[in-house]
């Protein structure tokens, strides 16, 4: 079995926004003959619910046409529009957790929705959680910052992931007087049995002795991801690409990943998915076979694929 992209914004200089049939044709190439990647989720980042619903039906017509020559596509990941922290977003489309909107979405998908991300300290989002997870839609906190209180409500609600744990607004860890305690959900998350996590393995989003760390205590229930973007496999240190509602932005690559132009704010990772595998081995986090399983079987059943 081939890897699969479970959290994926593009490749070789294209978007999953780029809602055309040769765009998604040229990265299913690239995913398989670069990444060994064999199957992918289309990842939306917050956008306006009709151009959310735009992406779920051209999705949906992909999937239903014959699928692509290269990776399949195999579902969409909505990471938002329904979160807090907009991290390298465009903050102006974020949105407030609206149950009509959830249905539209729904409705759109109708099926092919296989993620959706949240921020559960938001209002109305447990309300989204419930939906969702009635509609056999795997919910996930993602662009959040909560307390750990409610991440164990929303986790009795339903919500069973971490979007790329590490790179939301999880709290930091403190000593004080020689205790370390975090006000956030860090020890809920680790802790908490019925969560799974997805990590950027890429060496740079988070540190590598951490992905050992936490693929350890999170042991079949780790999905690494690439959070892959268009510049994956572009050369080119000042790139220029469009968000949801058509701004074009700058970005730089440096230090082996992608940062919003002039700052030091990451965003989507440089990596395919076969170099997320041998840094898990190469990490020391994961045997050749636990990092197959990983970034094959683990995300494609949480995808519902299996």
């Amino acid at each position: 079995m081939k890897f699969f992209e479970y959290h994926f914004h593009g490749c070789a200089g294209h978007k999953t926004i780029e809602l055309n049939r040769a765009a998604y044709e040229e990265m299913a190439d690239f995913l398989l003959k670069e990444g060994n990647t064999d199957g992918f989720l289309a990842t939306f980042s917050a956008a306006p619910i009709p151009n959310l619903v735009e992406c779920l039906n051209f999705c949906r017509d992909v999937m239903a046409s014959g699928n692509l020559a290269g990776a399949k596509l195999e579902g969409v990941y909505l990471e938002g529009p329904f979160v807090r922290q907009p991290g390298a977003m465009t903050a102006e489309l974020l949105a407030k957790p609206d149950l009509d909107d959830a249905k539209k979405l729904v409705e759109a998908g109708n099926g092919i929705i296989r993620a959706v991300a949240l921020a559960p300290e938001l209002p109305g989002a447990m309300d989204l959680i419930d939906y969702f997870v009635a509609q056999k839609i795997p919910v996930s906190a993602g662009h959040f910052c909560c307390s750990a209180e409610v991440l164990r409500e929303a986790v009795d609600h339903g919500l069973s992931g971490i979007t790329h744990f590490c790179n939301n607004g999880e709290g930091d860890i403190r000593c004080i007087l020689g205790r370390y305690s975090t006000e956030g959900p860090w020890l809920e998350i680790l802790s908490d049995d019925r969560l799974d996590v997805e990590m950027i393995c890429d060496g740079v989003h988070v540190d590598p002795r951490l992905v050992k760390a936490v693929s350890r205590v999170k042991r079949g229930k780790f999905i690494p991801i690439t959070d892959g973007c268009a510049a994956t496999g572009m050369p080119g240190k000042r790139l220029r690409f469009p968000d949801p509602a058509g701004n074009v932005a700058e970005f730089d690559v440096r230090d082996g990943a992608l940062f919003i132009a002039g700052t030091g704010q990451l965003t989507g990772s440089l990596a395919t998915m076969d170099r997320i595998y041998h840094n898990l081995v190469g990490f020391g986090a994961m045997t050749p076979e636990e990092a197959k399983i990983s970034c094959s079987e683990t995300p494609r059943r949480k995808a519902g694929l299996l």
